[in-house]
Formats: C-alpha cells, structure tokens, sequence
C-alpha cells in the first residue's frame, strides 16, 4: 500500500501536465495549444485533488468553474480563481479538435495559460 495521499497522486499527475505544458513552447518548435491544453489538465488536477483531500464529492467532469465553485464552498479563497477556471476552461476542448471559428492561441496566450495554472496550483498547496 502506498504512504502517498490520494490527493499527492493528482498533484504529481498536474505537475506532469504543468512540465508538459512548458515543453510545449520549447524553441524548437512551440506548440502553443498543446500548451493550453496541459494548462487546463493542471489546473483541474490541482482542483480536483483538493477536493479530494477535503473529502468533497464531485462530479467527474472538466468544467473547472463547476470544481472551482466547489473548492470556494469550502475556502472562499478560490475565489480569485474563477477567472483563470473561466479562461483554461476554454482549452479543454478547443485546442484539441479542429473547431469552425476558433483561432489556435498563440505563444503569448499559452505563457498566460501556463501562469493560470501555477496560480491555480499555487492556491491548492497553500490552502
């Protein structure tokens, strides 16, 4: 049996993303939607590991203003996050499939990305 929580398997599985997402925008050549989506995976991992932690049931959906929500029920801190949930939420699905009227983000856009979600993970670890 393993001595690691629940919720350290989410956290370890969200830094792989949050890696991930920085690799993306290597100099080689940058794929800056791959990028955003690996935001997106970090915030919702760190979102859902904590919930995990605090023994909050929830849906298993991607919707991080629905997670987000939860977390702020319990810490009202999660608050000042809702704009980021609001934001990654967009990169769930649209970076990854081909989607009439949706522009690939660019470089800039993923950076943003990458910063919500440390702002994301940051809030989690601390509270």
């Amino acid at each position: 049996m393993s001595d690691v929580s629940p919720e350290r398997d989410w956290f370890e599985k969200a830094d792989q993303d949050l890696d991930m997402a920085r690799r993306a925008l290597g100099p080689e050549k940058p794929l800056p939607g791959m990028a955003c989506y690996h935001a997106q995976q970090c915030a919702e991992k760190y979102l859902k590991g904590y919930l995990i932690a605090h023994s909050v049931p929830f849906r298993f959906v991607h919707d991080l203003v629905y997670l987000t929500q939860l977390c702020m029920a319990r810490e009202p801190a999660f608050e000042t996050l809702m704009s980021a949930a609001e934001i990654l939420g967009e990169y769930g699905t649209t970076v990854r499939y081909p989607m009439e009227g949706s522009e690939d983000p660019d470089v800039e856009t993923a950076k943003e990305a990458i910063r919500l979600a440390e702002q994301v993970a940051a809030l989690v670890v601390q509270s």
